[in-house]
């Protein structure tokens, strides 16, 4: 080696130690943010098949960073650098027993009882246990019997014992309440906030700083958690019987003019409630908003999905533009109709292909399948203006998917993919759709958008 040459190798070498450190350093973290250490070793082996040593560094970078966020020790100089604000009385607090383990139950009532006497906020405890129904806690908290408990008797309860307050805030099943000072909103603003875990010794770890608002996340997940509402939000009608959190979030979000996330911590994780089933207020909850058909769809090892359709079936348009590899091209047209049964078609704009195999494959298609058609483009290679020859020869399509010829269609769990996608785009809050895409290693490339 040059000594030209020395340093930059010598800096190049000590970057890589600084970053094996940092990974050893942060290496729980790093087995959580994988799921475990099979997971891991699988996902390691997986980015350096399809994509070389280049693409795990950047996946350890990210599990270092996400190692590094979930150690209580940062987290804990985050709290002291960001105080929380003081907590007021216009909160009424609604905590509930719903989903919490008996074996845990103690601890949990104790850390309420920790809450409402550290904050002017009154904690108003909603329970189907009979033995909480006695005043025990009567000093710290007030408690309400209801013999069956549900989502819903937590609004019930905010109506019967919260004249007095300006704010609600409904507690997440197995959370304990932060100091709350409410922003100025309007009257039928829906807030949510972030959320750490607490312990039974009142130590904070695990943030989770949340996103913005967004309809399709919280349809998939009850990403929202614990619900701050001003008190004309909640008293509107009686509901239909909410049995789950998740659903109650949903109705609540129906009733709101704005739903808007706060970034404060509204609330800590103490235990966290049994896996739940599908919300049952979904279908309700797609049929008010997008006239949409809600059922059950089982999947494999998991709890079934809701899918929703529209009452006319979109048809649609698939484009995809190409030039030669007829045997990519092949892969992704035979996975397109290997997966779809729907009313669709498919347009190949063929950008001046000089092949003859590509051109044999061309007419054997075509033969094959009476649903696609080839259409020259000549020209410079230009993806939009060939997606838009596409839309002006189309057939009438209600939907247009625009889908590159390197693509390939599984049928994993991707059944109908095509109608799935029109479904949402269908929907009037929705311009535009585009699916979770994977790389041939099995590693995420796009998480999907609406």
């Amino acid at each position: 080696m040059s000594v030209g040459r020395a340093a930059p190798e010598r800096a190049r070498l000590w970057r890589r130690l600084r970053r094996v450190a940092a990974l050893l350093a942060n290496l729980r973290g790093v087995v959580l943010f994988a799921g475990g250490y099979w997971p891991m070793a699988r996902v390691i082996a997986l980015m350096y098949r399809a994509r070389g040593l280049g693409a795990v560094a950047g996946w350890a970078a990210s599990a270092v960073a996400h190692g590094k966020h979930l150690r209580a020790a940062s987290y804990r100089r985050w709290l002291r650098r960001n105080p929380p604000a003081p907590g007021t009385d216009a909160v009424l607090i609604v905590a509930s027993t719903l989903g919490v383990c008996t074996n845990r139950l103690p601890q949990y009532l104790a850390l309420l009882r920790g809450s409402a006497l550290a904050s002017p906020a009154p904690i108003l405890l909603v329970t189907d246990r009979e033995e909480l129904a006695e005043d025990a806690h009567a000093g710290s908290f007030r408690v309400v019997h209801i013999p069956t408990l549900g989502a819903d008797t937590l609004w019930d309860a905010v109506r019967r014992y919260g004249a007095s307050h300006d704010f609600a805030l409904l507690l997440h099943p197995g959370t304990v309440p932060a100091p709350i000072a409410p922003p100025p909103v309007s009257a039928k603003t829906l807030m949510y906030g972030d959320e750490d875990r607490i312990d039974a010794a009142g130590r904070r770890s695990r943030p989770r700083f949340k996103p913005g608002f967004s309809p399709d996340l919280l349809l998939a997940s009850d990403y929202l958690g614990s619900l701050l509402a001003p008190m004309p939000l909640l008293r509107v009608g009686a509901p239909q019987p909410l049995a789950d959190h998740h659903s109650l979030a949903l109705r609540l979000v129906e009733e709101a003019d704005e739903v808007r996330h706060i970034p404060t911590v509204l609330a800590h994780r103490f235990c966290t409630p049994e896996a739940a089933a599908p919300p049952a207020y979904l279908p309700t909850f797609l049929r008010n908003q997008f006239g949409a058909n809600a059922r059950l769809h089982p999947v494999a090892g998991k709890q079934p999905l809701w899918r929703c359709t529209f009452g006319n079936r979109a048809r649609v348009s698939v484009i995809i533009p190409t030039r030669d590899r007829a045997a990519l091209l092949a892969r992704c047209v035979e996975g397109v109709f290997a997966t779809n049964s729907g009313d669709f078609e498919v347009i190949v704009l063929d950008n001046d292909s000089r092949e003859a195999s590509t051109h044999a494959w061309f007419a054997e298609a075509e033969a094959r399948w009476p649903r696609l058609r080839v259409l020259p483009a000549p020209g410079e290679f230009n993806w939009s203006r060939l997606n838009n020859l596409g839309i002006v020869h189309a057939h009438g399509g209600d939907v247009f998917v625009f889908l590159n010829n390197d693509t390939e269609p599984h049928g994993d769990g991707c059944e109908e993919w095509l109608a799935r996608l029109a479904d949402v785009a269908l929907r009037p809050d929705v311009g535009a759709v585009g699916p979770l895409l994977l790389y041939a290693g099995g590693h995420i490339q796009h998480a999907g958008v609406v």
